[in-house]
This record gives structure tokens, sequence and C-alpha cells, in this order.
């Protein structure tokens, strides 16, 4: 744990030179993107932007969707080689009237991404050594959120925590196990599954029998009281202090650490077991600030779980469409959380100090998956190693498939099963990289897995029939994200479209072989087939749920931290905006194509 502070080898020049252009260069090109600078680019391709300590330069490539690409070996300095990122970057959000404070985290959190980014450079494989890798090994390889600039922040890690849990590091860790009395605890299962036994298949026999026999020992009922795992960066930051009265009075028991051994997935807090990757992925908080939000487990959210679960799941296994894609969705079969009494009886406390303590258990893809059949995150399709090569080629080369072939078959694959979603059911998800999975058979796109949907569930307030049999704690739970159609449509065209369409659209144009055109013409083609198949059914629901206006509106990710939140410690977690428009590459005669 001590290698990053006594033997930082790998932090060379070389390696720290280029990630502070690549990372200088994402954030030009998402700052215009979102509106954050002016896109000052001449005929040629040339942006000029003018700082106080001077010009910095860079040839830009105009992209599908109105928006501009720098490229990172074009960017040069007036004054010679340029700064580091984090120092230019500084100097231009001041410029741009961010607050000193804002600034001044940014900076942290641009400098902590940085040395992530060089570790990762300096041992980077190449993507063709992915393919054969688990999901959670391949994620490992991958570089962090496309979009946001400061992508693995992580506020609240020091070095040592990053190379402890940080999934770019690849080290397995082993979980604390806490035993709850129920009075403290509130737990929830989807029908036919008791949290014993939740608990008992995720350890395994030998070690529940222990957990059970220290929870006696300490004066619990190992039949009545509730076992929760604790990520050890959180027992140690925020249970042991800030729990230590229940921890004192014997209400909480800390039994140890368990033996099974997990690795983090993309989504840093949540974990897969290493050993039986086929065990139930676990979802844990981890209270650190990274992109938009403290990474807690919000309790309303957390206790609706199996009841959300059970009707989307529900809905996805009775209709014979969703049956026909394939679709997986990994529930969220089981939770379990304990409010802090201190905070919880503050109102309006800041919500990251009322996600401590708690617990999802996610189905593994390994459960849905055929021989022959793997799986990757859609994140990984955006994926160019460090030679330039990308993870998709990687895939298409395996399939022998046309570029134009197997990108046919991926929207086959993801578009489909979403719009049914969204028109049928009035529902949706963020379809981001991070949050849905391909699974793919000798490198061929099949079918959709998403794996994170609890937590970004939202449904339309049109009163709809589908809506009929919502569990009375799942309804609860959507309350405050019962949404308007043209709000709710959002989900699919910032989380799909933008989040992850827009870039993988650029690395077929550059590096597969499909010009950006024909790429979003396939993805329009996808959802005309789908409209033919339903249009006497489901007509009401293309007006309703509109996907072919000529624009619509941008959300904005990196503006939320520098304009609209910075690091206040609020009450509620932030609302992304929306600033501009974008072209709708779905739209009949899309812009976009040309």
């Amino acid at each position: 744990m001590n290698e990053p502070l006594t033997a930082p080898s790998w932090l060379s020049a070389a390696h720290w030179t280029r990630a502070n252009r690549e990372l200088l260069a994402k954030a030009l090109t998402e700052f215009m993107y979102e509106e954050i600078i002016p896109a000052n680019v001449s005929g040629d391709g040339r942006l000029v932007v003018d700082l106080p300590e001077g010009t910095l330069t860079a040839r830009a490539r105009y992209r599908s969707l109105g928006w501009w690409r720098i490229d990172p070996d074009s960017l040069s300095w007036s004054g010679g080689v340029p700064p580091d990122a984090a120092h230019l970057l500084a100097t231009l959000t001041t410029s741009l009237g961010v607050p000193p404070p804002t600034v001044a985290n940014l900076v942290a959190e641009l400098s902590s991404t940085l040395v992530s980014d060089t570790w990762q450079l300096a041992r980077a494989r190449p993507s063709a050594a992915l393919i054969d890798m688990d999901s959670v090994l391949a994620e490992s390889e991958l570089r962090g959120h496309p979009w946001i600039v400061a992508s693995k922040g992580r506020v609240g890690f020091g070095a040592d925590d990053m190379f402890a849990y940080a999934p770019e590091v690849g080290r397995e860790l082993r979980l604390h196990w806490l035993a709850a009395e129920p009075a403290i605890a509130d737990e929830q299962a989807v029908p036919g599954l008791d949290h014993h036994t939740v608990v008992r298949e995720q350890v395994g026999d030998g070690e529940f029998d222990r957990l059970r026999a220290h929870a006696h020992l300490a004066g619990l009922d190992p039949d009545r009281c509730v076992y929760l795992p604790v990520h050890p960066w959180q027992w140690t930051n925020r249970i042991l202090p800030l729990h230590a009265s229940e921890l004192a009075r014997g209400s909480l028991v800390h039994l140890g650490e368990a033996a099974p051994r997990y690795r983090p997935q993309l989504a840093i807090r949540t974990l897969t077991d290493i050993d039986q990757p086929a065990r139930r992925y676990l979802k844990l908080p981890l209270s650190v600030l990274n992109t938009s939000v403290y990474r807690g487990l919000p309790r309303e959210r957390t206790i609706a779980a199996p009841a959300l679960t059970a009707w989307l799941c529900g809905l996805a296994h009775a209709d014979p469409f969703l049956r026909e894609t394939g679709l997986v969705l990994l529930g969220e079969v089981a939770s379990v959380s304990i409010p802090h009494p201190a905070f919880e009886s503050v109102p309006g406390v800041p919500y990251q100090h009322t996600e401590l303590l708690g617990a999802i258990w996610r189905e593994s893809v390994h459960g849905y998956l055929e021989p022959g059949e793997r799986a990757v995150s859609l994140a990984a399709l955006l994926h160019v190693d460090a030679d330039g090569q990308p993870f998709a080629g990687a895939l298409l080369k395996e399939s022998g498939l046309s570029a134009d072939e197997w990108l046919q078959h991926l929207h086959a694959a993801t578009l489909p099963p979403l719009l049914h979603v969204l028109y049928k059911y009035g529902a949706m998800f963020s379809p981001h990289g991070q949050n849905c999975m391909i699974v793919h058979r000798d490198g061929v796109p099949t079918r959709l897995v998403v794996k994170d949907f609890v937590d970004d569930v939202a449904i339309c307030s049109e009163p709809l029939p589908e809506h009929d049999r919502l569990a009375p704690a799942a309804r609860d739970a959507l309350a405050d994200v019962t949404l308007g159609a043209t709000t709710l449509i959002k989900y699919l065209q910032n989380g799909l479209l933008v989040g992850v369409y827009r870039y993988l659209a650029e690395i077929a144009d550059d590096l597969l072989g499909l010009p950006e055109p024909a790429f979003w013409a396939q993805a329009r083609e996808e959802m005309t087939v789908y409209h033919r198949r339903f249009g006497a059914d489901l007509s009401d629901r293309f007006a309703l749920f509109d996907l072919e206006t000529p624009t619509f509106p941008k959300l904005c990710l990196n503006r939320l931290r520098l304009f609209e939140r910075g690091y206040d410690d609020d009450a509620e977690r932030p609302v992304i905006s929306a600033v501009g428009t974008v072209r709708n590459p779905l739209a009949p005669d899309s812009v976009a194509a040309g």
C-alpha cells in the first residue's frame, strides 16, 4: 500500500506529460461542447484560447451532434512548454468567473485524475488483451468517465486509498461485516428471498456460521439480527468514528473481515467476488465525492430497491418483445439500510450524512450468460488503448464482420429494448456506459444488460395503466422522480446518445472505417423498424415520448460543478440542468448525418 509514496517509478515525465496533454484536450473539448468556453475555431480547425499568462492553440475537428474534438498532440503554448493541465484549467476557470473555492477543489480533483491517468499509461495493456478477461478485470483498464473532466477526483481519498481501492489499480479487498439489532436496521428482499439466505449465499456456509457465532458471542440473536458488509475505507473513515455509540452499546457489532475477495467495478462502490463471480454483486456506500455526487446509498432508494426490482423485472419477464430482445435487468434483490440517529434528526442535513451505512445485493451477469457468451460494459466500447487501438475494434476483428455489420448488431441489441421500456411502460433509467453492458458471442453484440437501474429509474407523470401494479414502496420511492414525458426522454437522449454513442460514432469514423453519418443512420433505422412494428399499438406513446424532434436539451455535467453546485455540502443530490441544445441524430432529417 506504500508503493505510490515510496517507489513512484510509474510517475515518469513522459507519462505525466502525455496524461496532461490528454486531459487538457478533453477539458477544452467538453468545455466547448457545454458552451463553457466559445468555440473560437477557424475555418482550418485552429482553436485559440487567450489566457492571462499566454495563448493556448490547438487543432480541432468538427464532429456530429455539433461538437469539436481537440487533438492532444496539437496543443501549443505561446510560452513554450505549457504548464500542467490543472494550472491552465485553474487559470481558465478563474477567468470565466468560477469562485476561488471551486477552482481550488477542481485543481485537487484534476490532480488526482492525472495521477490515475499516469498510472494507467505506465501499465496499459493492448485492447486485444481485454477481450477474454472477466468484465471486472477489463474495466480496470478503462480511463474513467468520457465526458466529466475530473473523472477520478475521489475527494476524500489519499494516494494510499487510490492504490488500495481504485478499480484501475486492480487490487483485491476483503469486506468488514457487521451485525445489527433488527430495531436499528431496515432490510428488504424480493418475494421468495429472505435476508439470511442472501447473506449465506454471499459468503458461503462456513463463513456464515462464523458470522452467526460472533454475533451470538456479542449478545445478539443470530437468527434475528441483520448482517451487512462494509467497505474497508468506509469502516475506517465513517462507520467506526460516526457509529461508535451503537458499537459501544452493542446494537451494532463488528464481526471482522470475511474471507471472500472482491474487486471494484468501474463504479467504485460496486464489488465483484473474484473467486466466485456468479455470486451477487455488492453495492456499498463509499463516502467520497466523485464526478457529480458523494457515492453513498440513498436510504429511500436502498430500502425500495427490491420492490422496484420486482416491478421492473416482472414487466420484462412478462413482455414477449423484451424476452425476444434478450434484455437482462440485473435485479437488486435485497438491501439493508441503517440510519444515523443524530444526522437524521437535523432538518436539511447534507445528504452525504444520510447515506453512510447500508448494502444492496445485485444479481451477477454470470447467471445470465450462456456458454460461449461474454459481457463487457458499454464503457469498454469507448476504450482506446495507449497505442490508439480501440477495444471495439478488437471485438470487430474477432467477429469477422464488417464495421457496418458489427455496428448494426450493436444498435439492434441496444436500442429496441430501451425504446420499448420507454414507450410501453413510461419508464427509463440512465443507460450510460457504466450502467449497461453488452453481451457478445465471438465478438458479435447480441443483447443488452442493465446493471444499475434502481438508482436512476424514473417514470412518466402521465397516468399509464402499466403503472397500476407498482407496489406502494416502489411508488413512494419514485414520487420525486415522476417526470413529464419531455424530461423523461432526456435519460435516453443524454445517457445513451450523448454519453455513449457520441464517442462511439467518433471511434467508428476514425478507427473502424464507418463514417459518423452512417453510424447515426443505422441508429435512426433501428428506431424506424421499431416504430413500424409497434405503430398500431403504441403510436400515441411515440407522440408522447417524441424522440424525433430536431433538437433536444443539452445536459451539462461539467458546468454543474463549476457554476451551479460547486463543492457545497447540500441537503439534496444535485440535479443536472441543460444549457443549449443538441442536434437530434434520431430526427427524420437529422443534420447530424451531414
